[in-house]
């Protein structure tokens, strides 16, 4: 059976440029094909990483600001991107500057002056395979139920995230949740209701985080964990207001809860690299916290430092 792939036209394009004239050239070329969006400098593509992860990135090797090698080396030394086509735009074919393009991290590079056809079937193959590659890596590191990633991914990504945080002396935090009488409610509604309530509350951790770098990961039954790169005290606290706030807003009915409606318990968090703490002791500190947060009489979350 073939992989259902996500439309090309639904893949964001991003075109890194500082000459106006080649952001308008390649725009107008791509723009019936993707969804484009133009960035005149390395620190404006930087900052639209972080907001919004792009499928494939065409890059100029010259900018004012950042080299784009310099641009490729950052964002393939995370995680988030390194599974991101970057492109290079360049007029300089010699081996030196070759070599230098891929030991950066690059995906291909095209040569000036562009020809349009050349530019779309580049980029359409390219789109394509990291379509394919997302696909089988959805299907082995995806929870069927929830759509969250599961402890597989856990296990095999996030050490790195962690890694890079410690590198960079920020902070890392992370959530571990869990839905309150949820045994409870399995007996009294069903296990496929269970299911549903599941799904519906997965969709709100998910949704209450927005940056690529943030995970959502099924961690077993009915725990969640969530993990928050380069998020302090104040950022872990407001997603946690934010999923407490969006589960009273939904409402699912639960009977034999005492406040009648599903509801969760977080425990979470925040490293600051004061001293050195592996993974798994962060997560034995957010077990730790969650505990709290059920000792407290649940639907609530507690926080804490771990150094």
């Amino acid at each position: 059976m073939p992989l259902s792939l996500k439309p090309l036209s639904q893949c964001k394009v991003f075109i890194v440029d500082d000459d106006e004239m080649v952001r308008l050239s390649l725009g107008v070329i791509l723009e019936d094909h993707f969804s484009v969006d133009a960035y005149s400098s390395g620190q404006a593509v930087l900052e639209a990483c972080e907001d919004l992860l792009p499928d494939l990135i065409l890059l100029d090797i010259n900018l004012p600001d950042i080299s784009g090698l310099d641009i490729c080396r950052r964002l393939k030394a995370k995680a988030t991107f390194e599974n991101i086509p970057i492109i290079f735009i360049t007029s300089t074919y010699d081996t030196e500057c070759q070599n230098a393009c891929w030991e950066a991290g690059a995906t291909d590079f095209i040569g000036k002056p562009i020809t349009a056809s050349t530019l779309i079937h580049r980029t359409k193959n390219h789109l394509e395979n990291k379509l394919r590659l997302e696909k089988l890596l959805q299907l082995t590191y995806k929870d069927s139920l929830t759509g969250l990633f599961n402890r597989h991914y856990l296990d095999l990504e996030v050490a790195n995230v962690f890694k890079q945080t410690s590198r960079e002396r920020k902070p890392f935090s992370l959530l571990m949740l869990d839905i309150d009488y949820f045994k409870l409610y399995n007996d009294h509604y069903g296990h496929p209701q269970g299911d549903i309530c599941l799904k519906i509350i997965a969709d709100v951790i998910e949704r209450s985080i927005h940056r690529p770098q943030d995970i959502a990961i099924r961690y077993g039954g009915e725990e969640f964990l969530v993990i928050l790169p380069f998020t302090d005290f104040d950022g872990v606290k407001f997603i946690c207001d934010r999923i407490s706030t969006e589960l009273e807003a939904i409402n699912i009915p639960h009977v034999k809860s005492v406040w009648g409606r599903a509801t969760v318990s977080i425990g979470g968090v925040i490293y600051e690299h004061q001293n050195k703490v592996s993974f798994n002791e962060l997560i034995n500190c957010a077990d730790e916290a969650l505990y709290a947060a059920k000792n407290a009489g649940r639907n609530c979350f507690r926080l804490s430092f771990c150094d």
